[in-house]
């Protein structure tokens, strides 16, 4: 009982990797490994969690559903606010069933339709509304509000809302703080939401409200608390993960001339560094999961009922298969990256993702002549959702739209 006991002391018992900010995270990280650490015992929220730092061994966790499977974190966590019909929080079955649904909207070829018509136009949108100013928060005003304006447009609701929206969402995550506040929000955004989803039922358009409203696969329709339960799940997952990816890139990119103007000279390359800043600063750097049976892993026993966290971030850190993992580097082989997790419960919004990334990056490098960082080189904050939260940049001209390519 001795060596159980020594062996969960949590490593690092000055931060909690939950709340804390932690700037130096990929340092503690590193020196962990330099130890030759694959599963470590680490605060979160309090209580100890089950860090896996290796490549190989996160990659192998996310296809064992058996003793990490996906829903019994996001039933504990999650679906007090969210709902549990949300998606991550089904296995099996039910979870095939329902992501088949809602998938065909996230495959590559449907995602390339969206960046003529939704994502390109909504990028200009909001270079055109910087006006006369030639410093601002980049965050605030672009990488922030493009995946959340993206988001309603997919689901067919007005701009206007989406400020709301994400102050509802946002409230659905303090339930542990304030749960209130977050029974309260979640009632407040059905109570807008259920509407939409009558209204498509009856007058389908082209959105995702209405696919969810009137698609059917293998006999099963999606109930309005199924549609709710995507929709609050949508806008954290795929508008705040973006945002902080798109700040920690456009941050790289910027604090390094010589890659600021090889983008710029060599368009082609775009692609290839969001790739490499998905590797970088992917924004789940650690993903949560919960044990019911527990199990062993090189030799450390993660007991029955622990915490888990899979390393994201580490394990695209891996020296072993990212070589020099701190260096920006559009040539590498990234094969096997876990920025979008893996098995049954990847990330759907993957491909909306990249084409995300890519145009924005693109629109700014291309509209804005002079673009730069108007402060020092910004250290991505937090462990679970980690990123660039202000980015104070300065430019000298706006050029137009229209004198612009389409993006591919």
């Amino acid at each position: 009982m001795g060596e159980v006991a020594e062996q969960a002391k949590p490593m690092f018992p000055d931060v909690d990797f939950g709340t804390g900010e932690v700037p130096d995270f990929h340092e503690r990280m590193d020196r962990l490994r330099a130890e030759g650490r694959r599963v470590v015992p680490v605060l979160y929220y309090g209580e100890t969690a089950w860090l896996i730092l290796r490549h190989e061994d996160v990659r192998r966790a996310y296809r064992d559903g058996e003793a990490f499977p996906c829903g019994e974190a996001y039933l504990r966590h999650s679906s007090p606010a969210m709902g549990d019909k949300m998606l991550l929080c089904l296995d099996g079955e039910e979870h095939r069933v329902k992501r088949l649904l809602i998938s065909r909207e996230f495959l590559p070829q449907k995602v390339q339709e969206y960046v003529g018509r939704l994502i390109r136009p909504l990028a200009d949108e909001l270079i055109d509304v910087f006006g006369e100013r030639r410093e601002l928060d980049l965050v605030e005003n672009f990488t922030r509000p493009l995946p959340m304006y993206l988001t309603t447009r997919l689901l067919g609701l007005p701009d206007g809302d989406g400020k709301q929206l994400v102050e509802w969402i946002e409230a659905l995550f303090t339930y542990a703080l304030n749960p209130e506040r977050t029974l309260r929000a979640r009632e407040e955004v059905s109570e807008f939401l259920l509407p939409f989803i009558h209204e498509r039922r009856r007058e389908p358009r082209d959105d995702l409200i209405s696919l969810l409203a009137t698609s059917k696969v293998e006999g099963q329709h999606l109930s309005d608390e199924d549609i709710l339960c995507f929709a609050r799940l949508l806008f954290p997952a795929g508008s705040d993960t973006t945002f902080l990816t798109m700040g920690s890139m456009m941050n790289a990119v910027l604090g390094d001339p010589a890659l600021r103007q090889r983008l710029i000279d060599e368009p082609d390359l775009r692609p290839r560094a969001v790739e490499e800043s998905l590797r970088m600063f992917g924004t789940i750097a650690l993903q949560n999961r919960y044990t019911v049976s527990g199990c062993e892993m090189h030799g450390v026993r993660i007991p029955p009922h622990s915490w888990v966290l899979f390393g994201n971030a580490p394990g695209n850190y891996d020296p072993d298969v990212y070589p020099d993992p701190h260096r920006f580097d559009m040539d590498r082989n990234l094969k096997g990256m876990v920025t979008f997790g893996g098995g049954p419960h990847v990330c759907i919004g993957a491909h909306l993702a990249r084409v995300t990334l890519t145009v924005g990056l693109s629109r700014l490098l291309d509209r804005l002549p002079g673009l730069r960082l108007a402060g020092p080189v910004q250290t991505p904050l937090g462990a679970i959702m980690r990123g660039v939260r202000h980015l104070p940049v300065a430019f000298d001209a706006i050029l137009p739209a229209s004198a612009e390519e389409a993006v591919a």
